[in-house]
């Protein structure tokens, strides 16, 4: 009788995240426990629910760092698939190192985060937010909410993989010129430049391009001076890209008209310029939804779960490579 693997899948609702159909895919190859976490799992208790398993499927909600710190205590463990695009949150080089694999979900979200892109860009340029607050008595009577069109405008993406060149065309759309900052593609439509002058150039600026474990930003004060003047910083990637006390500065400098980010803003509360912009509508944020939409969710539980059964049937699929780890634009 031939071995049947063990797979653990973590979800928010266990069995219950997926279709029947789904959840019946992957138990027709694999001996599978479905459990479900709200929030980040401690080590021990992560330990606990993938001793004894072959593969895993994990969530960053529930699994937000996969490194050797727990992986060394489940020597078992061969493969881990992802519910997610990037890997920043996954020390890669510690696991190829071990041979357990990773696979992804490559383009589950792209349509979705690139029209967040164009939704925040949207906002921030018609003050819709602020339109928002200023109705609900949140702000003064007499707070401006004075706009400024998208067509004629310049829009620099740094990154021009699935979703930035999905954002391009989107932007063309719209009417805006479009630079584009990477090394290796550039869509029909889209001016390749270097980023100095992307920086220098763009009304808008867009950051579509994954960090790396561990990495620093990629936009701090050097960058934020040299952008034209005025300009608006959009981020729908990670937030540890962009320093956000630089940020701040900039803001309040004049420098930057304002600052879009699809996450928590990291000083929000700690710090009261950061406060006041955020109040002010100048700091926007939008804590991680960009992927969040019905038709996301469906084609990545699908993606995972094909994802999974390539590992238990010896046919595995979207694996991250090792050079990826380090990948700057994707």
């Amino acid at each position: 009788m031939q071995h049947r693997c063990k797979i653990a899948v973590i979800t928010v609702r266990g069995r219950d995240s997926f279709t029947e159909e789904q959840a019946r895919r992957l138990e027709a190859v694999a001996d599978v426990t479905f459990s479900a976490a709200q929030g980040p799992l401690s080590a021990d208790e992560l330990v606990s629910r993938l001793d004894g398993m072959d593969y895993a499927g994990l969530t960053p909600r529930s699994v937000p760092v996969i490194d050797g710190s727990w992986l060394s205590r489940l020597p078992r463990l061969k493969g881990i698939a992802v519910f997610a695009t990037g890997v920043d949150h996954i020390d890669m080089e510690w696991l190829h190192r071990h041979g357990v694999a990773v696979s992804r979900l490559p383009d589950y979200s792209t349509e979705s985060v690139a029209e967040h892109a164009i939704g925040l860009m949207l906002t921030m340029s018609r003050r819709i937010h602020l339109s928002q607050d200023r109705v609900r008595g949140r702000v003064p009577a007499g707070t401006s909410v004075l706009g400024w069109e998208l067509r004629g405008r310049t829009l620099g993406l740094v990154g021009l993989g699935r979703i930035g060149s999905r954002g391009a065309e989107l932007a063309r759309a719209f009417g805006m010129r479009v630079l584009g900052c990477d090394p290796r593609r550039c869509p029909e439509g889209v001016i390749r430049v270097e980023m100095d002058e992307l920086l220098v150039s763009s009304d808008v600026v867009s950051l579509h391009l994954p960090a790396s474990w561990q990495g620093g930003a990629l936009i701090g004060r050097k960058e934020l001076t040299a952008m034209k003047r005025g300009a608006t910083l959009i981020n729908v990637s990670r937030v540890t890209l962009v320093d956000p006390e630089a940020v701040v500065e900039a803001i309040d400098a004049g420098q930057l008209r304002g600052y879009a980010v699809d996450d928590y803003f990291p000083l929000m509360g700690k710090d009261e310029r950061a406060d006041r912009q955020i109040a002010e509508g100048r700091i926007l944020q939008t804590g991680h939804t960009a992927w969040y939409s019905e038709e996301a969710i469906r084609r990545g539980h699908d993606t995972w779960i094909d994802n999974l059964c390539g590992f238990a049937t010896g046919h595995p699929r979207n694996l991250v490579q090792r050079e990826e780890g380090k990948e700057l634009y994707r």
